[in-house]
């Protein structure tokens, strides 16, 4: 197709050369010609031969080989000329189709050995259809060069642009200074790229070197470096895009990287990713690493050892200490006998950690223990009411497969010298954007007085129990549960002090802590009950509330016994969710006494 135009061309100047005086005009016209690279039909060349030098207009319908449907398209050349046999020249030219605009000028060495192509384009823009590639105000220029030397063809082509936005799905180029220079040999199907540079402004330079077979169209074998690669920009521009959708899709980063991979007979080869003083932010609170250093290499045929480790973070923002990690991978799976990510005064140790990649999903399983944590620092981490005492616990066995994290088998916490258990545990799309979990929970032998003292309520003696059965979070937020607590029957002191009636007041009663006021019972300190019990059955964002009976106008929180004693009603049966716990965080707030009106 390029030897048919050349010659068109060729003819057409070869008779302007003898003809000059006698036409002002010449046109050729080609109903269809095909190649390997596609085709093009219903061709007009026209050259004008008035004034000063040649113009040149070219009209066509253009298929590649691999697109569907022909495309219309036009160029223009203000000057075209040959200044010599085997030179072209396309000055002040414009090529335009369907959603592309380009000035340019270009000049064209073509020769049977040797071949040449200089091309500069200036505030160029261009889309395609459904909007997957665009660029606008594009400015650069393109260089290509080939010679044959026996029957080994030498090329080379640079790309440089320098001004304009690019956007190539999902990728977009923001800041232009980008060059792209490529170097290398073919000889029949065989093309031997030595190498490739690509530098990407804000982010850094990539070498690359290739072996492509051009008959079965795939590459033999592809090694890429890149050393000292700014971490920020090559998020940004590489990174983010094809995870934007996961929790890593909102982070500010920082610090430098190196990283390499070699490909062969299509199958990944090696790789390897070095961090250095690298931190990692997620820019809606969920995790940040400070410090970062990290060798991650990988081979397919030799086991290599991953190292990670950074001087402090957060996690949900609960403070992480210095932590050192040490793994095996193993083609496509990691192991580990033991994790160990100190987390405040304590640490969350994952063990028999095994993870494998396989069909293109993740697959893996762990056991994890909670080494004691101070519940103090704990709380206040979580932005939770000041907590006594300390919590640790264990998991038997967590497993993810297919997008779904499950726990086998009970989780078990000690706190408030009781325990705290979840059972059914599962998480679908932990690492997405909206993760959901289901759970229940079982608390037992919960020691109210601890518990009470802790979240500032007003003293409560006793032992507490409770189910929360039912449990669904989205994106970590509750929208569903039938939650159940209550004291426990038996032997032990039983008393409730007159702050912490007026608080339960406050969260579900109306009108008996103003009584209280009212009456002789003002004048003692504590009361005797015998069961005290709150529920609430939540949906979406109404809770349905619920005491140890129900009345006919409400429910009984606080059930009295012997003297003296006090019952607490509640009448509000349907509350806000984010209503009760603003009332709760009031109560744990302040050491004032509540009014309730």
């Amino acid at each position: 197709m390029c030897n048919f135009f050349r010659n068109a061309v060729f003819a057409l100047l070869a008779i302007y050369g003898g003809q000059a005086h006698a036409i002002s005009s010449i046109r050729i016209s080609v109903g269809q010609v095909s190649a390997p690279a596609g085709e093009i039909r219903n061709a007009a060349f026209q050259v004008d031969l008035k004034g000063e030098s040649p113009s040149l207009k070219l009209n066509a319908e253009l298929k590649p080989a691999n697109e569907p449907q022909f495309m219309p398209f036009d160029l223009r050349c203000g000057t075209f000329w040959n200044p010599r046999i085997g030179v072209l020249e396309c000055l002040n030219g414009m090529f335009s189709a369907k959603r592309i605009k380009v000035p340019l000028s270009a000049h064209f060495g073509i020769f049977p050995d040797d071949f040449s192509a200089n091309i500069d384009f200036k505030q160029a823009g261009f889309s395609d259809e459904p909007g997957l590639h665009a660029g606008e105000k594009l400015t650069g220029s393109i260089r290509v060069a080939a010679k044959k030397q026996k029957d080994l063809w030498h090329w080379g082509g640079l790309f440089n642009w320098t001004e304009g936005e690019l956007f190539w799905q999902p990728f977009y180029f923001g800041k232009a200074g980008n060059l792209f220079a490529i170097s290398g040999t073919s000889q029949g199907p065989h093309v031997n790229i030595g190498q490739a540079i690509l530098q990407v402004s804000d982010v850094g330079t990539m070498t690359a070197s290739a072996q492509i077979d051009t008959q079965s169209k795939k590459a033999e074998s592809v090694k890429v470096i890149a050393r000292d690669v700014d971490f920020a920009g090559l998020y940004q521009l590489l990174l983010k895009p094809m995870v934007e959708k996961s929790a890593f899709g909102n982070l500010q980063v920082s610090g430098k990287a190196d990283w390499q991979f070699e490909m062969k007979d299509m199958q990944p080869l090696n790789f390897e990713l070095n961090l250095r003083d690298a931190d990692i932010e997620e820019l809606n609170g969920k995790f940040a690493f400070s410090n970062i250093n990290a060798h991650i290499p990988w081979d397919y045929n030799e086991p290599q050892t991953l190292t990670l480790g950074y001087n402090s973070g957060y996690l949900l923002n609960l403070p992480l200490g210095t932590t050192q990690l040490q793994a095996e991978i193993n083609r496509y799976s990691l192991t580990a006998p033991v994790l160990r990510l100190p987390i405040l005064d304590g640490a969350l140790k994952f063990e028999d950690v095994s993870a494998a990649y396989l069909g293109q999903k993740w697959y893996w399983h762990l056991q994890m223990q909670l080494e004691p944590i101070t519940m103090n620092e704990f709380s206040q981490a979580l932005g939770w009411p000041e907590m006594q005492g300390k919590i640790d616990g264990q998991v038997p066995m967590i497993t993810y497969a297919n997008g779904l994290l499950n726990m086998d088998g009970t989780m078990n916490f000690n706190a408030f010298k009781g325990n705290v258990g979840m059972s059914g545990l599962r998480i679908e799309d932990p690492l997405g954007t909206v993760p959901k979990l289901y759970a229940n929970l079982h608390m037992r032998n919960i020691d109210l007085g601890d518990l009470t003292r802790t979240f500032n309520f007003g003293a409560i003696e006793g032992k507490l129990e409770g189910n929360v059965t039912d449990l669904r979070l989205e994106n970590w937020k509750p929208v569903y549960m039938n939650a159940k607590i209550q004291t426990m029957d038996g032997n032990h002191l039983k008393k409730v002090s007159q702050r912490a009636v007026e608080n339960i007041t406050a969260l579900g009663g109306e009108g008996t802590a103003a009584a209280l006021q009212r009456t002789f019972l003002r004048f003692f300190k504590e009361f005797n009950y015998e069961k005290i019990g709150l529920s609430c059955e939540l949906r979406q964002d109404i809770c349905k509330m619920g005491g140890v009976e129900s009345t006919p106008n409400g429910f009984i929180i606080v059930k009295g016994k012997g003297i003296p004693s006090v019952n607490v009603n509640g009448y509000t049966e349907y509350v806000s969710w984010a209503d009760l716990l603003e009332r709760m965080k009031r109560i744990t707030e302040t050491n004032s006494k509540m009014i309730v009106k």
